[in-house]
């Protein structure tokens, strides 16, 4: 077994993804020798070409042209081939808090929601504002949490009044599903210093 370690272009993801770069790459030449054909042609029209206008008009026309599409395509290669989302992996903390920070205090909370009174806010993906977390406490019946946020890992836990409460971190996007009739409330936290910071009563 080689010891070398599997690259994104030895995937079948990968190999497919520079096949369409380097097929990509051969039509933007091709595109890009017609270019200065019609732009020598075009220029011919107002008098004889000298050796420096041709020179320049070659590489001017030819370069812009590989620089402006082969860009794109090399987008659209590192977007196909999995690097983007080793990227994105890479930058998304691949945890959610299992408790709030020490030195939080309670500040506000909602009213009680049902499964008929719960606002359509909180069935979307939504947030808290910075500084603000949120306890999603059930006290009958059975809830589903979401965390969606591309920054945290993908969560879903079934909150019931046995279970801890929701954790909803801030600014992260999450969700809430009634699962039957269900009766919860919002309980938001920050530090003491946090004055200033209001919540969106409306979308824990």
């Amino acid at each position: 077994m080689s010891d070398t370690p599997t690259t994104l272009l030895g995937t079948s993801a990968g190999k497919d993804a520079r096949a369409d770069f380097i097929r990509s790459m051969r039509w933007i030449a091709l595109a890009g020798v017609l270019m200065v054909a019609g732009a020598l042609w075009y220029m011919s029209l107002f008098g004889p070409l000298t050796l420096h206008t041709v020179i320049a008009t070659t590489l001017g026309v030819f370069i812009s042209m590989l620089l402006g599409c082969g860009l794109f395509a090399a987008a659209f290669f590192s977007s196909k081939s999995g690097y983007d989302q080793n990227v994105t992996d890479a930058t998304r903390a691949d945890f959610n808090p299992s408790h709030l920070p020490e030195g939080l205090e309670s500040y506000k909370r909602t009213g009680d929601f049902t499964e008929t009174t719960i606002p359509a806010a909180l069935r979307s993906a939504h947030n808290t504002k910075a500084g603000s977390w949120g306890l999603i406490h059930v006290a009958e019946g059975r809830l589903r949490y979401r965390v969606t946020d591309p920054n945290r890992a993908p969560l879903e836990q079934i909150l019931t009044p046995d279970t801890p409460p929701g954790i909803v971190e801030p600014t992260i996007l999450h969700q809430v599903e009634p699962l039957g009739p269900v009766r919860f409330h919002v309980e938001f936290w920050r530090q003491p210093s946090d004055q200033g910071v209001a919540p969106d009563g409306k979308a824990a």
